[in-house]
């Protein structure tokens, strides 16, 4: 009896998760704000146990912390993250670039797409959902599954920052250079300068960003 309860609320749970996240990677929820877990128990029209289960599992990703004084907040933005996390994505980046092989040159007409779109775009949730189209248009040809969802998963724990980066006009233009460098290198089979700018793009978005939050670079 008791597997067959908790195998029925597991998908609860796993949607609760979803929309709670989506909350705080839209900003909805934003970093450091305290969860008041009747009210969103109540906008989410769920009980309060599987919205616990759901922000405990959260709180084992990293998105959200507790206390025994104020309960769950979301978990804050920090330069420890940043600096942990930054060169793992470009190294892991890098790499599904390098296994993609002579795949890649088929999608380089839908980064150059991708790119001018981001260009043109003027506020940051569309600007954010370009650059991940980007990206993930980058390595779409990577045949390592594993590696590229090591990658998405990364993406996600980042969202956050990105959306901070996002709403920087200057910041924006020069990764949009930096996009159509990549493009123009891999264009003429030059996979090492492709790499270098792939890895200055995540390496200057870090310290840029480490700039926003006051932290030392």
């Amino acid at each position: 009896m008791a597997t067959h309860i908790e195998n029925k609320s597991a998908p609860i749970r796993s949607d609760l998760r979803r929309r709670v996240l989506a909350r705080i990677l839209n900003g909805e929820l934003s970093p450091g704000a305290r969860i008041v877990e009747s009210r969103l128990a109540e906008e989410l029209g769920a009980s309060r146990t599987p919205l616990r289960e759901a922000l405990i599992h959260l709180e084992q990703e990293g998105f959200v912390r507790s206390t025994l004084a104020q309960g769950f907040t979301v978990e804050p933005l920090s330069g420890r993250e940043l600096r942990e996390t930054y060169p793992i994505v470009w190294t892991l980046e890098c790499l599904a670039l390098r296994s993609s092989g002579a795949g890649v040159a088929s999608v380089l007409p839908a980064l150059t797409r991708v790119n001018e779109a981001l260009a043109a775009a003027t506020d940051a949730e569309t600007r954010l959902q370009l650059d991940a189209e980007w990206h993930e248009t980058l390595i779409s040809t990577c045949p390592n599954q594993r590696l590229n969802g090591m990658i998405a998963s990364l993406r996600t724990s980042i969202r956050r920052y990105e959306r901070l980066f996002m709403s920087e006009d200057d910041l924006v233009v020069e990764s949009v250079d930096q996009h159509r460098r990549i493009v123009e290198a891999l264009s003429a089979r030059d996979l090492a300068t492709a790499e270098a700018v792939l890895t200055a793009n995540w390496r200057d978005g870090l310290e840029l960003l480490l700039i926003r939050l006051g932290e030392p670079i």
